[in-house]
């Protein structure tokens, strides 16, 4: 369980390869995320982090974390365009794919 909610929490903010930065740049130009976008999106991402992270601490687990992923998902359809959520969707898509193809 425990190792569930870290991938949960790494996915949310990374994409590709180690370096978390990096990542989150490449996730920002994969995106297409404008200037002002950016340090938005940034924001939501690290209090979903943060309430992962906290979540995972308290063991509340599932029922949690799916609501913070919703809250997430809420906050940042308030910040990206239409085309820029299908393809945050796809890559969470993606990301769920590759940990467990099943699904």
């Amino acid at each position: 369980m425990k190792t569930t909610i870290l991938i949960l929490m790494l996915a949310s903010t990374l994409c590709f390869g180690q370096n978390p930065r990096s990542n989150a740049r490449a996730f920002a130009d994969e995106l297409g995320l404008s200037e002002e976008q950016r340090p938005k999106v940034q924001a939501i991402l690290k209090e979903q982090r943060d309430a992962l992270q906290a979540a995972r601490k308290n063991s509340t687990l599932r029922d949690e974390v799916k609501s913070i992923q919703q809250k997430t998902r809420e906050r940042l359809a308030g910040v990206l365009t239409p085309d820029q959520m299908k393809k945050w969707d796809e890559s969470v898509k993606q990301r769920k794919n590759r940990r467990d193809p099943a699904r």
